[in-house]
Order: C-alpha cells, then structure tokens, then sequence
C-alpha cells in the first residue's frame, strides 16, 4: 500500500451505528485512495513488526531437518526452471507459514542450489532477466509453495505442495485456482462501475460513469448504445469519483453515487431516473455509509456485523458456516479482518503488497468463497486470489496482469465473480473486464 499524503478522516457522524461491509472494490492499484485521501505506507508497520517479532519469539514454529525439505526444493526449482529457462534470475522469498526463520534460509538455499543444478543463475534485480518471486504458505494439510515467474510483461506460476512430514504430497505447474479475465466494454471516458442485466428476452450493459447511465443492448458479438440517461446533481462530485451498480429489490438495477442514486423500472423500456440522497450503499448482505465528499466509507453499516469498524475504502465478505469474515482495506493503510466478535490486522508480511481494491467472490474452488486482490502497482496492476483458511489469507492463484491501474474492483451483482475497470496506459482507453475463478485441482 504505497503512500499518499493523507488527511485524517472526521469521526463518523454515526457513531451509534455498527460496521461491517461485504465485496466491493475501489479506485486505485496501490491504496489508490483519492488525491486527496492517499495510499498509506503503512507507518504503523514498524511498530506491527516489532511486536510481531516478539510474538514469534514465544510462539511455536514448525523446523524440520535440511533433509526434510530438499525434495520439495527440488521438484519447484524444476518446476521454475522449465518456465524460466537457462539464465538468471533475481528471487525474492515470503514465508506466510509458521516455518520457522532459520528453516525459510535454509529452504531458500536449497531452491538457489538446485536452480543451479538446473543451469539457472541467482543474480540481483538490476542483472536478471526474470523474476522469481516465492511465497510459503500453509494449510489444515501442510505447506504451499508457490513460485510466480515473470518474464516480461507474462507471469506464469509453479506450485509445490508439502506434507507436514516434509515430502511431496502433489505439484504441478499452476496453483489450486486460475484467474481468467474477459473484456466486455472499453470506452475513452471514465467507468466506474458495470454490468450485465436481462430485460425480457434481451441482454443489456449497464455502464455508470461520472456523466451517464448508459445502456447498452447485445447484438451477440457487440453492445450498441441505446440510450445515456444524464445524472444531474446540485453538489459537486468527489475529484476522485467512485459508483456502483447494484441489483434492485423490485426494479432492474440502482446506480450509487457520492450523493446520488439513480434507479431504473422494473421492466422493458427501460428508464431511469436519478435523484439526490446520502442513503447507504448496498454492499454484500450490509448497507455502508458513503462519506459523499470524500471516497471512502465511513464504517457505519447496517444492519451492522456486531463490532464497529473504521473508516475504510473496501472490503470483502466471505461467509463461513456459522459466521461471516469481514476483510477492510482501512484509510490508515491497515488491512483488518472482522468477524463481528473480534478484530485483527492482517500482518503486514501478507497484506504489504496489496492494493487497495478487493472483493469476495462464491466459487465452487477450494473453500467455497475467495478474496480478489489488486496488487500496489501504479502503472500496471494485477490481481490475485486469497483464501482465509484459518484467520491468515493464504495465497491461491498466479498474478493476473492488466496493461494500466486497476481503477475500480466490485463484486459483481451475482456474487460469482469481479467487475474490474482498468486503465489501458498503451490505448488510453478505460476497459471493462470480468475477472472469474477457475478450479485447477
């Protein structure tokens, strides 16, 4: 989460009124908070780690043997050989398990030494024509060990998993999900928000943007236009606007604005028509309250999930059999899981490299419900797939690549997949993509 210069937020005006907030998405790659309320550097991370360090120095930690872990070491520096090639790489290590330290070194030199036997080179970033960039994480079963190669504007993943014993259960060439992305719509002007409704017999594009609700009708290998409904409002919008489209309750689709709501009828021809509230948004199972002259929300929510939360830009909701997990992107630049009862930050050794756009999506892969991701880039941006097993997001996907900043990540209106609008930094256009989970195992 790179920073900005941020002002404070105001404590909210309702501080009666109980948070929580379920799949959304928002401006920015890295925090891409407005100009006005900036990406964080996480300046609490010092203090985060220094008291993590002390956590960990009375926790317990797994350590096996040197022996235990060459043959996974092997079987992955393979795997990043046969998509690297021979040269070099510069290779950067996460561990996000409870290996222990001494073990993260030791596994880190068994991969370099192995790469070697596999005619590839460790050299630093300025020197290497590939990156490497690993994660160990951990599940109820073992340990993932996950190997993003880029090479490039292409990143391609490796992935080992290892048993508690410290053998091989399972590799492959790929993580336990893929991302895959499809273009829907691209236009020259800013899109906030999108999606596909069916009217009657026929399929039609919502696009909302800082001027219109457009509307679009499928021809089967195009959208046309058919008709842009001007959103008027007396206030001025937020320089860094934000909307959002959502499912109506007896109508086809409302349309959320700083300020402003604009509603559609319930059937064919459709019409719209705007006007000026501050209700809240629609977000998941909870409505949240929108400050109208900034871009994030102000942590009131309703009905609430129990325990009030902070300000935040985003967030996403994954329920679980008997509760649901709240995951915020908060203005302080803190990542933070709720679940109603108890509040935790996510460590930062995870959460460091996020964005600040994410949003819960329901899948039939791995747990049943996974977080997407936007990563803290400012000129290209990518997404990845998270699941919280236990608490602690665990990595599940390879990094999907967009050319620009993702500008906005919402869950679309189904709950099944994201809406991501990115900008195109080669053509200058704003694209409308749909970001779907595909199960590998």
């Amino acid at each position: 989460m790179k920073s900005r210069v941020r002002e404070e937020p105001p404590p909210s005006p309702h501080p009666v009124r109980h948070c929580g907030y379920s799949g959304g998405g928002f401006h920015g790659a890295a925090m891409k908070f407005g100009i006005y309320n900036a990406r964080q550097s996480m300046t609490l991370q010092r203090l985060f780690f220094g008291l993590l360090a002390l956590v960990l120095s009375v926790t317990p930690v797994y350590a096996a043997t040197p022996e235990a872990w060459a043959a996974p070491a092997a079987r992955l520096a393979k795997e990043i050989a046969n998509i690297s090639g021979p040269g070099t790489v510069v290779l950067t290590l996460k561990n996000q398990s409870t290996i222990s330290t001494d073990e993260v070194a030791a596994i880190r030199r068994a991969i370099e030494a192995q790469l070697r036997v596999n005619g590839v080179q460790i050299r630093s970033a300025e020197n290497a024509a590939t990156t490497v960039a690993m994660t160990l994480s951990e599940n109820l079963q073992g340990w993932l060990w996950v190997a993003e190669v880029t090479q490039g504007s292409e990143t391609k993943a490796a992935l080992v998993s290892v048993a508690r014993a410290g053998n091989v259960a399972s590799a492959g060439t790929g993580p336990a999900m893929t991302l895959k992305r499809t273009l829907v719509y691209s236009q020259t002007t800013s899109i906030l928000d999108f999606a596909t409704i069916h009217a009657g017999n026929d399929t039609h594009l919502v696009v909302l943007d800082a001027a219109n609700v457009s509307l679009y009708k499928s021809t089967g290998t195009k959208y046309e236009l058919e008709q842009a409904f001007p959103i008027m409002h007396s206030r001025a919008f937020p320089r860094d606007l934000r909307g959002r489209l959502t499912l109506g309750k007896d109508h086809l689709f409302d349309a959320y604005l700083p300020g402003v709501i604009c509603s559609s009828n319930a059937a064919t021809p459709i019409t719209v028509n705007c006007h000026e509230s501050d209700d809240p948004w629609p977000l998941g199972s909870q409505k949240a309250l929108f400050n109208s002259a900034r871009d994030f929300f102000t942590g009131a929510l309703f009905p609430g999930i129990g325990k009030p939360v902070s300000p935040f830009f985003t967030g996403g909701e994954l329920p679980r059999s008997n509760y649901t997990l709240w995951i915020f992107t908060g203005v302080d630049g803190v990542v933070r899981e709720s679940d109603g009862m108890n509040e935790r930050r996510v460590p930062g050794s995870i959460s460091g490299d996020w964005g600040s756009d994410l949003a819960g999506v329901r899948t039939a892969c791995g747990l049943g419900t996974q977080l997407l991701v936007t990563s803290a880039g400012d000129v290209v941006d990518s997404i990845r797939a998270y699941e919280v097993p236990d608490r602690e997001p665990v990595l599940v996907s390879a990094a999907l690549g967009f050319d620009g900043p993702i500008m906005a990540l919402w869950t679309s209106m189904d709950g099944t997949t994201a809406n991501a609008v990115v900008h195109n930094t080669t053509g200058g256009r704003y694209e409308a993509y749909n970001v779907s989970v595909a199960c590998n195992q």
